[in-house]
Formats: C-alpha cells, sequence, structure tokens
C-alpha cells in the first residue's frame, strides 16, 4: 500500500519571480514541493523517498514531473558520459539517513540549480535558436518559440508521465497552486 504526503517547503516557496532558466529565454523550472511517499513493504518495513515536484514552464506550455532523487542522479550519471561537461557540476550528496527538513530544503534547492545547469548543458548551442537577441556563429539568423515537445524531444527527461499527471490530480493541484 502507497500513501503520498505532500511535504510544503516554504524556504523555496518566498522566491515568487518566475526566473528563467536561461536569461532571455522563455524556460523556467522550479522545484518548490516534494512528496514523501511511504511504500508499506511488509508488517515490519515501511520504504519512504521524497519525489520532487519539477515545475515546468517553456513559453505558456506548463507541466509538473515527479522525480525521485536517484532518478536525477542515475540521469546525470547517464548524461556524462554523453556530456563531460556535467561531471563539473556540483550535483547534492546523497543522505540516506538524513530526513530532516533543513536538509531536504537545502537538496531541493541544489537539485534546481543542478537540472538548470543541466538544460543549459544538453541543450548547448541550439538554445540559442531560441532567443530573440543572442545570435551565435553558424545558429540561425531567425529565432523561435520553443515549444514543449521541442523542448522534450531534446531533453526526454522532463517528459510528462501519466503517472505524474495523476499525481497532480490527486493533489488537486493547478499550475497557480505550483
Amino acid at each position: 500500500m502507497e500513501h503520498m504526503h505532500l511535504v510544503v517547503n516554504l524556504a523555496n516557496e518566498t522566491t515568487t519571480t518566475q526566473t528563467s532558466v536561461i536569461p532571455n529565454t522563455s524556460i523556467f523550472l522550479k522545484i518548490n514541493k516534494a512528496l514523501l511517499i511511504s511504500k508499506k513493504q511488509n508488517l515490519f518495513l515501511n520504504e519512504e523517498y521524497y519525489k520532487y515536484a519539477v515545475e515546468l514552464k517553456v513559453n505558456n506550455e506548463y507541466w509538473v514531473i515527479f522525480r525521485r532523487y536517484s532518478e536525477i542522479r542515475d540521469e546525470h550519471d547517464r548524461m556524462s558520459k554523453k556530456f563531460p561537461a556535467l561531471k563539473k557540476e556540483t550535483f547534492p550528496p546523497r543522505s540516506p539517513f538524513n530526513k530532516t527538513d533543513t536538509f531536504q530544503i537545502e537538496r531541493q534547492q541544489k537539485l534546481e540549480q543542478y537540472l538548470k545547469s543541466y538544460i543549459q548543458i544538453v541543450m548547448g548551442d541550439s538554445i540559442f535558436d531560441y532567443m530573440p537577441n543572442v545570435k551565435v556563429a553558424g545558429s540561425s539568423n531567425k529565432s523561435s518559440k520553443l515549444t514543449k515537445d521541442e523542448f522534450c524531444n531534446a531533453l526526454p527527461f522532463f517528459v510528462e508521465s501519466t503517472e505524474d499527471k495523476l499525481n497532480v490530480q490527486k493533489l488537486g493541484w493547478k499550475s497557480s497552486d505550483i
């Protein structure tokens, strides 16, 4: 049996300004909520872990994905092989026994910063195609609006699953709530 508990990390919610991942782009990413998932393994064992609600907005397209720390770390390990620059990015440490709110808030903030860097590195120079006032030698002269589909094609880690949609529904969240 699985139980979800909403954990609201108020430290991150105090920042209400929508800062873009990259200045002058329409990409927005924020982690300001986490779910504490409790799964009863058997009579004596309960598994608990956090799933971070990663709020994304590309232009006017909005969605939320839920990712465990281990899923983000696995993605980091996998993509670091393709993009060596990711190895230089600070990845928050693992601490399986530290479940304090302070630790979770700090790790959440570090994960958010990491994911912003991840987007910049993996998208590479192609991100300049979506920046209206920045041109790079060899890139097209015409900038276009980035869509959610284009973003998710370039970065499949951010594809919204059916489970993600159900979690948003179960919690009764609206885009203005997150």
